[in-house]
């Protein structure tokens, strides 16, 4: 069976049967399961490790969907930010910033918007081909007016919540990107280094301090405090040295040179010394020292003659270094808290572009990672250097651009998270964490010691902070919607799009348009959903209501004008689609005749009306009333298709993807601006508000960061709170019941959904999640293009099946341990489904076809189980249903699938081939367990395996018109039966000891013996089936394990009658031959052989299905059996 080619098949059948649509309309009476789609960047190709991400994310949803809830899949799209500005910047030749604003804001960002969707084709067909049931047609997008809106909203109730404020401190930088990282992005970009460590000798200066300190030594021996830095770029902004006040430290004399080090790190210290004296760090506070460059730091710059001391500081330890630490204030968190505490000089050393500014002339314009050297040189030239040594430690990279980052001082605004974090930790209990350990493990210990939230980007293409500042007075004002300054963005119009109510025609399923011939009011029904929407659009400030002029939109506008108290204007252009000849037919016609997007657009026939002049018309009506009315809140009311039409052309979208977008539920209310509204950079900078003082009020130049975006997408999805309260306060679709990423999210998407539900007050956003280990090559490296070493995933499906690979992903190891993908182990894993497949053949094979159809019913009923297989494969089948629900419920997938493995196993290797005469007998008992065992399965494999799940159940003719419609399947408890099982599983070992103590003895399994003797005590049944299973005349109950090897002659004529058997039935095998199909066969021997098969002629030709058997020459195939030789060829 070619799997792969089998599953496009039925990837047609569910696109041509619109069954995930339908899977989503049934019946749901356990409500909503809440699931939330991680939104991928579309800027490049979809690899093997999302495909292990989509699996996972697969299976709950449909598993949920058949345990009887409804599970809204809703794709998404994460559209800003670094991965995609760098992705630009690579393609434009652009090095930095300085490229982006001489090339403009606004080309470049209209490049970023495009770029995202460049291998959108690719994730829609890997998603569709690797079986992942996700709504693609209405994704969020993370760069939509209506996202941007409610990102803004939060970033208001933070403000108002005192949560949101501008500081300046020292942040993970980004020198080749220009901005801020925050501390969870940094996170995921730590490396292993090894560079150069140096200790540097800073020379103590004839200061009071030092007198005191050195008045019993009279010499004029020079002394130094030694200090160990592993960031030798660093050591020109120095400003001072800190030193522990408890700690130890020891005077040392070296050659003609005194230092001061920790004790503790003595062995830092090259050849020998002297010890001098013994002291307190105490001691130490107060000396000043030599500037290493004194042009760094100016007498003139604020503070100076704080600088160059030694202080003391907690943070100093003996652990590793000299237990004395070089201080940048600009460069470091300890160091810049030291410096705001003790009154240090703050100055620059370095540009923002990570190059050394004027101060450091000697090296201006350098990048200060690329100058190490040359800095470590220049101490050595001065003797300022007292050694270099290797070192190896964790450094962060820029997780976009993998450029090193420097800890920067500077400007930057922060969520304080840091006063959550008891929220945080609190709301983290709450949340099923698979692997467990996660929990408390590697997303506990971060939440133990979380760091306010550096939100701002100094970047282009993002979500734009809502802040605006005063020019004059330096007031800043947190705008939370469109709303608070739509006069400022050109008088635009809201528009509250309504659908008509249910009418008569909806019910009635009849296509209904001008003219109206017979007119549709609405049902009891409609009038309710007209009346609700009209309440709710009381509070909306409402300035006019236009409606279609239909009796359905007439009425419905009727009900809120009533409520609203103002007058409807009827206008032609929001009329239902023009029908033709179609018009007061039935709905099914016209979808017959236009059943496409595109179809939709273009129709020509039957002077139905087509979606381009639908298009047109709706255009003018838009264009009309933008030029007549400004800042107006305007009610629409009319019918499906033009709304959705009208809502494209609002948002300045294409009309074919218009077509494939949001598409208005009956009597349902959508709000939109009436013409595209763009709240990017740079035109949301041109709007310039008004400050109370006289000032103008200008936006700051941040953009937030992108994990904002997707951590805010439980709320921004639905555009809360603006629309679609209920889903979020009523807690219908909030939070999440599952979601599912890889581990390395316990630092971006986990954390920041976690970050801005807590923020909000709302708890935590999710409640399970299943973290998934790294996909990793066979040799465990991280997947690459520079290493050649990416598995391309549609390429294995092709190869495989989808099935395969996903099953792969379930059976290989744990969710969270990382995966060392290797294409033996698919090959391996896709065994499971061969082995399924042939039962199902086997099956088919030996029924009936009128037997397999969709009308029979899959409640055992009609037969009594008295056959002890029968009876063993239903308890095992009902205990399996059991066990995969159980264990789904506590998502744990690994152990469910390789229990179904282990079943599908018992079901061919023992069931199948313990019944295989049955099957050929005329035993109905036998063929209708297996038909129930298959049933059965092909709905527990279902969510994992879709696709031959799917298969089987066509293929068996299942009630449903697919599997993912079915009901899970219950367990009877009535089946189980335990002593069968337990009995079973002793049975099948002592078949293992019987078959072990063959092979000992060099006996084949088709020679019959006398007896095999077992400890065990079984019933008649079980007894036969170890006598058949052993090959041997009698099964007989004794004090230990023994098995009769003596042959005689007619056993010997047995076991070669067996033999010839296998070899007749192996023919026919490659013959493709089956079992009804009669055979002719010839055989050349020597007397011995004819007179041996004449004998056993009659069970040859039964076992076989032989017709004839004549002896000839032939040049067939030769065996040898025992002592005879035979040329055995069927004729026919």
């Amino acid at each position: 069976m070619d799997f792969s080619k089998n599953e496009e098949k039925i990837l047609k059948f569910w696109k041509d049967n619109g069954i995930f649509k339908k899977s989503l309309d049934k019946e749901a009476p356990r409500g909503d399961f809440v699931f939330y789609e991680g939104p991928p960047t579309a800027n490049g190709r979809p690899g093997i490790h999302h495909v292990e991400a989509r699996a996972f994310k697969d299976l709950i949803p449909r598993f949920k969907t058949m345990r009887g809830f409804r599970v809204l899949r809703k794709a998404g799209w994460d559209t800003h930010g670094l991965p995609v500005e760098i992705e630009v910047e690579k393609k434009l030749g652009f090095k930095g910033k300085k490229d982006i604003e001489e090339y403009g804001i606004e080309d470049f960002n209209k490049k970023c918007r495009d770029s995202v969707w460049e291998y959108k084709e690719d994730w829609e067909k890997m998603t569709e081909r690797i079986g992942f049931w996700i709504d693609m047609e209405n994704p969020y997008i993370t760069y939509s007016t209506d996202y941007i809106e409610t990102l803004w909203w939060i970033i208001k109730t933070a403000h108002e919540k005192k949560f949101l404020y501008k500081g300046y401190k020292v942040v993970p930088h980004c020198p080749r990107c220009g901005t801020a990282i925050s501390s969870h992005e940094v996170a995921q970009g730590y490396k292993t280094i090894t560079e150069d460590s140096v200790i540097v000798k800073f020379q103590i200066t004839n200061s009071p301090a030092t007198q005191e300190l050195a008045k019993q030594d009279k010499s004029q021996i020079p002394t130094y405090i030694l200090v160990w830095t592993t960031t030798p770029w660093t050591l020109p902004g120095n400003v001072a040295l800190a030193v522990g006040e408890k700690l130890d430290y020891v005077k040392i004399k070296q050659g003609e040179e005194f230092f001061y080090i920790a004790k503790n790190l003595l062995n830092k210290i090259k050849g020998e010394y002297k010890i001098v004296e013994e002291i307190k760090g105490k001691k130490l506070v107060g000396l000043e020292y030599e500037p290493l460059f004194p042009e760094a730091v100016k007498k003139t710059d604020e503070n100076f003659k704080n600088a160059f001391k030694v202080y003391s500081a907690d943070f100093v330890s003996v652990e590793d270094g000299t237990g004395v630490v070089h201080t940048a204030v600009m460069y470091g968190v300890d160091d810049y808290e030291l410096g705001e505490k003790v009154g240090l000089p703050k100055v620059h050393t370095v540009n923002l572009d990570g190059t050394f500014n004027e101060r450091i002339f000697k090296w201006q314009g350098k990048f200060v990672k690329a100058v190490e050297k040359e800095i470590i040189k220049d101490l050595e030239e001065r003797k300022l250097l007292y050694k270099t040594e290797k070192y190896s430690h964790d450094y962060p990279f820029c997780w976009r651009c993998d450029t090193p980052l420097l800890y920067y001082a500077k400007d930057s605004w922060y969520f304080r998270m840091s006063e959550l974090r008891d929220d945080l930790i609190k709301n983290n209990k709450k949340i099923n964490w698979i692997p467990e350990y996660i929990k408390d493990g590697r997303f506990g210990e971060w939440l133990r010691d979380v760091k306010d939230w550096a939100i701002s980007r100094e970047r282009y293409w993002g979500t734009p902070l809502p802040v605006w500042q005063c020019d004059k007075c330096n007031e800043e004002k947190v705008i939370g919607s469109v709303e608070e300054i739509r006069k400022e963005l050109g008088g635009i119009n809201k528009l509250f799009l309504i659908r008509h109510a249910e009418a008569e025609n909806n019910m009635e399923g009849i296509n209904n348009s001008l003219p109206e011939t017979k007119k549709y009011p609405l049902t009891k029904e409609g009038e309710k959903q007209a009346e609700k929407v009209a309440g709710v659009l009381k509070e909306a400030k409402v300035d006019f209501i236009f409606s279609s002029p239909l009796l359905r939109a007439r009425q419905t506008a009727e009900a809120i004008s009533e409520k609203i108290g103002i007058e409807i204007k009827f206008d032609d252009r929001l009329r239902e689609i023009d029908l033709g000849e179609l018009n007061n037919h039935p709905h099914a016609e016209l979808q017959e005749f236009y059943p496409t997007q595109e179809s939709r657009a273009k129709n020509t026939g039957h002077g139905v009306e087509s979606g381009v002049d639908v298009r047109k018309r709706t255009e003018d009506f838009l264009e009309e009333i933008n030029e007549k009315y400004k800042n107006k809140n305007i009610v629409i009311v009319s019918h499906g298709d033009p709304l959705q039409i009208l809502y494209g052309a609002a948002q300045g979208i294409d009309l074919f993807d218009s077509l494939k977008g949001w598409y208005p539920l009956k009597g349902s209310l959508k709000q939109v601006y009436s013409k595209p509204l763009d709240l990017h950079r740079p035109y949301i900078d041109e709007v310039v508000l008004d400050c109370k003082c006289g000032g103008k009020m200008k936006r700051v130049p941040e953009v937030a960061d992108c994990w904002f975006d997707s951590g805010s997408m439980p709320f921004a999805q639905f555009h809360y709170p603006f629309e679609n309260k209920k889903l979020i306060d009523e807690e219908k679709l909030f939070p999440a019941d599952f979601i599912s990423e890889a581990v390395d999210q316990t630092r971006g998407w986990f954390y920041t959904l976690l970050s801005v539900s807590t923020l909000l007050g709302r708890g935590p956003s999710f409640k399970n999640v299943i973290c998934l280990g790294h996909v990793l090559d066979k040799n465990g490296q991280k997947m690459s293009k520079s290493r050649g070493n990416v598995v391309d995933p549609m390429e294995m499906i092709k190869k495989y099946g989808a099935d395969t690979v996903r099953w792969y992903m379930y059976i290989i190891n744990q969710p969270g341990d990382p995966k060392r993908f290797d294409e033996k182990d698919l090959k391996e894993a896709r065994k499971i489904f061969v082995t399924l497949a042939n039962v199902l053949v086997f099956y088919k094979m030996f029924t009936p076809l009128e037997v397999v159809s969709r009308s029979e019913t899959q409640v055992l009923t009609g037969f009594a189980l008295d056959n002890v297989l029968d009876k063993w494969i239903l308890a095992n089948l009902n205990l399996l249903i059991k066990e995969i629900t159980e264990g789904l419920e506590k998502y744990d997938v690994t152990t469910s699938a390789r229990k179904i493995g282990a079943f599908i196993l018992d079901l061919s290797q023992w069931y199948l081939r313990r019944s295989r005469e049955r099957f050929k007998g005329d035993d109905g008992g036998a063929r209708k367990t297996l038909r129930k065992v298959l049933v059965d399965l092909s709905k527990l494999m279902a969510p994992f395996a879709p696709f031959i799940a799917e298969h089987i159940y066509q293929e068996l003719g299942g009630r449903e018109q697919s599997v993912h419609l079915e009901r899970w399947p219950e367990v009877r408890k009535e089946f189980i039966d335990e002593k069968i099982l337990e009995d079973m599983k002793k049975a099948r070992q002592d078949v293992s000891v019987g078959l072990d103590l063959r092979l000992k003895a060099g006996i084949n399994v088709r020679q019959p013996l006398v007896f095999f003797e077992t400890p065990n005590k079984f019933g008649g049944d079980l007894l036969e089936v170890i006598k058949d299973e052993l090959n041997v005349k009698e099964v007989k109950a004794g004090k230990e394990y023994k098995l009769a090897t003596d042959l005689t002659p007619e056993l010997v004529q047995e076991g070669q009658a067996r033999e010839l058997i296998r070899t007749i039935q192996d023919l026919r095998k490659r013959k493709g031959l089956v079992p009804k199909d009669e055979i002719d066969l010839s055989v050349e021997t020597d007397e011995e052989g004819e007179k041996f098969i004449k004998k056993v002629e009659s069970e040859l030709k039964k076992a076989a299905n032989i017709k004839s058997i004549k002896f000839s020459e032939n040049n067939g195939e030769e065996i040898k059996i025992n002592e005879l030789l035979l040329k055995l060829k069927i004729d026919n």
